[in-house]
């Protein structure tokens, strides 16, 4: 779990117990005041509390209060949390410069207020601070209720609580995740994990593995050491799952998606935009179906929760089988340079139903 927070933050983050404390409203300035510069803002905002104690911690809340302009896609404490991050002393042990570009990932040096965004425009790209660049979807139309239209904004899979507030050098969004990037290829993140090890060394087997490096975009939902383990796969035995007796398009490939980019929000977006949310095709190389969605509360502010399933179709009655659920926050939306990497916590075609006949 180290390993995996230091890669996704670019910062080695300390195990830290979970603490649970009332969160207060986020103070907007009243329409009659003068507003307030972004560091200031987020000073004053106590759910914005652990966002400011990194921004002061690496020089960045100094910056934030210069003339700008700025949009901040500020992480609530919830967000932290997630990290296992629960106090402001919690950042003392982290690495300061790699904490200040994983901030500067969640600052654009221009006001960006919502009537800019383009409306229903999914993953549009804007630079941020480092160099880089984040994607925004804004879903505002809901064919399926049209007397219920709603304006959702996401951004690298993180949905935006609280829209626009307006700030006297910038803008202000409240995002309930923190954004992870991960500098180099989904090939290079999967390598990096040691949680994923089996499941690296049965793509390398089926020759699924070098595409990975190439220019994408690849989305993956990749099964942990654990999920194959579930179903008897382990380091020890994985050259029984050989190409001579397993369909390991099925058994394996499934599950890396060519020439997309997915986050998780991208679905239920494209739900508000298009009505559906659900990713259909053929698995590359093999005559099954995968099946893809995912859905969000926005009310709750609940983790995107996705399903992953399959169809045969020479028994396409059976309608969709096989379903894995996997919500785990933490563990989603990791963004590289060429694609997005997902963990997927069980098999959806188990070893039997890959089996040549």
């Amino acid at each position: 779990m180290l390993k995996y927070i230091k890669s996704c933050m670019w910062i080695a983050l300390l195990p830290v117990l979970f603490t649970g404390c009332k969160h207060d409203e986020l103070t907007v300035p009243d329409s009659r005041e003068s507003y307030r510069l972004a560091g200031d803002f987020v000073k004053n905002n106590y759910d914005l509390q652990l966002f400011n104690a990194a921004l002061e911690y690496t020089g960045l809340s100094v910056d934030m209060n210069g003339e700008g302009p700025f949009t901040l896609l500020a992480p609530n404490n919830s967000a932290f949390n997630e990290l296992g991050i629960t106090r402001a002393s919690d950042f003392q042990r982290l690495n300061k410069d790699s904490l200040k570009l994983a901030m500067q990932y969640h600052i654009l040096n221009r006001r960006l207020p919502l009537s800019d965004i383009p409306t229903n425009g999914v993953d549009v790209r804007y630079l941020n601070l480092a160099g880089k660049e984040v994607f925004l979807t804004f879903a505002a139309v809901n064919p399926n209720n049209p007397g219920f239209p709603v304006n959702n904004l996401y951004v690298n899979g993180s949905f935006a609580v609280k829209k626009n507030v307006t700030l006297a050098n910038g803008v202000l969004y409240v995002m309930d995740k923190v954004m992870k990037y991960i500098p180099g290829t989904v090939q290079q993140f999967l390598a990096a994990q040691s949680e994923y090890s089996v499941y690296v060394a049965a793509l390398k087997q089926s020759g699924l593995w070098e595409q990975l490096s190439g220019a994408g975009p690849f989305t993956i939902f990749a099964p942990d050491n654990a999920a194959l383990g579930r179903q008897g796969i382990t380091m020890e035995n994985l050259s029984l799952y050989n190409s001579n007796k397993y369909v390991t398009a099925r058994l394996f490939g499934m599950y890396v998606l060519s020439k997309r980019n997915l986050f998780l929000t991208d679905f239920p977006a494209m739900y508000i935009i298009y009505g559906s949310s659900q990713l259909k095709a053929k698995i590359s190389n093999d005559n099954y179906i995968f099946l893809v969605s995912a859905t969000k509360s926005t009310y709750q502010v609940t983790p995107t929760e996705f399903s992953f399933s399959y169809v045969d179709p020479d028994n396409p009655a059976l309608g969709n089988q096989g379903t894995v659920y996997g919500n785990t926050s933490r563990k989603n939306d990791n963004l590289t340079d060429n694609g997005i990497v997902h963990y997927l916590p069980d098999l959806v075609i188990k070893p039997e139903v890959a089996i040549k006949k």
